[in-house]
């Protein structure tokens, strides 16, 4: 077993980075394929190496452990998935930055609590149109019914997926697991510490979101020979969706986002008036309510726009995640941390889902962000420097340390000290 230094932090991420799917601007790993896999298989051995006796779980999220005077188990980690085309920190860093920390609190002579590192198999949705399958499953939260339901766009299952890499689905209950708290160490995915020139980002929510899947039927017709006035173009109807979604946005871009990321035209041809047309929103807002209120206004802009062009339009809601406070005694063990290491931080409403909104729905849970190069994220050329990697690793080791020998009150409603929004500014 050996303690690691702190240049192995990036040496490890660009290991990581080099297991991708062949052909990849950036980096892509989606859940259950090769790229995956070997990426998984080196983060055990980073653990086996550490002396943290490193296991699979039944849906193939890796967990290494440091035993301390109780069962009482402090978890941290994050997801070693990819977006396509994604870049070398989201995630991965929290996995790497864990390992360094619990490698050094093996060193510890005494912990009251002890203390585990996951690396979860999924967080990102990019492959199976589910998010956070391996945190989901670690809280209980899914079945083997659902790794036969849930299937990817070549209709391959969770449950076929998962036998390829040898899990048996019928076991996913047995990846579920009690623990006292939840800290992950995750990169910001924005711009907003860079520009306040802050050390590390406390964060104090993070947003509710909802994926839908929208389906634009028309009639497909001849290009040439049907009039303008006698078409029902799916693909016309759509497009004025999706600029829909743009004005909402621009309307409530301080409390709440909504993004068209895909859209796909159904056996669409030159010479041809689009009949069949798929389109996938990504809405996101600070409070439940606010979200609640854009789909509102969403969904009527888009049975409107369906009846004046003479189509319909179906939505069908593939995620819906509620906005999740982070524990405030958590947000200030982290900040005391910062303030005994001299590092300046914020308070910071993620943006961004995480495995954190997962499980801090059951337990008492925190991240910690690290500045993100011009807010670049999802893109092969996201970067956060060395040293700011470091000093995130540093806050979470004194963070777990503390909660290791006991922390009282974890979980009880207290005040962080500053403000967690700042009026009219963007959060990353």
């Amino acid at each position: 077993m050996k303690t690691l230094g702190p240049e192995t932090i990036e040496q490890r991420l660009l290991a990581l980075a080099r297991l991708t799917q062949p052909g990849s601007l950036g980096v892509t790993r989606l859940l259950y394929t090769p790229a995956w896999h070997d990426a998984q298989a080196l983060v055990y051995r980073w653990m086996e190496d550490a002396g943290l006796c490193p296991w699979w779980d039944a849906v193939g999220n890796v967990h290494g452990r440091v035993d301390g005077a109780s069962e009482t188990t402090i978890l941290t980690g994050s997801h070693i998935d990819t977006v396509v085309n994604g870049g070398a920190y989201d995630g991965a860093y929290g996995v790497v930055g864990a390992i360094w920390a619990l490698s050094h609190l093996k060193q510890r002579p005494f912990l009251r609590q002890s203390v585990e590192v996951v690396s979860f198999c999924e967080e990102e949705g990019s492959h199976f149109p589910i998010t956070c399958w391996g945190s989901r499953a670690l809280m209980g939260e899914v079945t083997p019914g659902d790794a036969k339901t849930i299937c990817d766009p070549d209709g391959v299952s969770l449950r076929q997926a998962m036998d390829a890499h040898h899990l048996n689905a019928d076991k996913i209950s047995e990846a579920a697991k009690d623990y006292a708290a939840f800290v992950e160490l995750h990169i910001e995915q924005g711009p907003w510490l860079e520009a306040q020139g802050k050390d590390i980002g406390v964060v104090t929510s993070i947003f509710g979101q909802e994926r839908w899947t929208v389906r634009v039927k028309g009639v497909s017709r001849h290009a040439g020979t049907t009039a303008l006035r006698d078409r029902h173009d799916a693909l016309i109807a759509a497009s004025r969706m999706v600029l829909a979604v743009q004005d909402v946005a621009n309307s409530s871009e301080h409390i709440g986002i909504a993004t068209v990321g895909e859209l796909h035209v159904i056996g669409g041809s030159t010479n041809c008036v689009p009949g069949d047309v798929v389109f996938h929103v990504d809405l996101r807002a600070e409070t439940d309510r606010v979200r609640q209120r854009l789909a509102g206004q969403l969904t009527h802009h888009f049975q409107q726009i369906a009846q004046s062009t003479g189509v319909t339009v179906a939505i069908e809601k593939n995620t819906d995640e509620r906005m999740v406070k982070m524990d405030a005694t958590l947000q200030n063990v982290i900040a005391g941390s910062c303030r005994s290491q001299g590092l300046s931080f914020m308070p910071i409403a993620s943006r961004a889902g995480h495995d954190a909104q997962i499980i801090g729905r059951k337990i008492p849970t925190a991240m910690i962000f690290v500045p993100s190069h011009q807010g670049l994220s999802h893109h092969g050329e996201e970067y956060t420097a060395p040293e700011q990697l470091q000093r995130g690793v540093a806050v979470l080791l004194q963070t777990l340390e503390q909660l290791a020998q006991g922390l009282p009150g974890v979980g009880q409603d207290q005040s962080f000290a500053t403000p967690n929004v700042l009026p009219g500014r963007w959060f990353g």
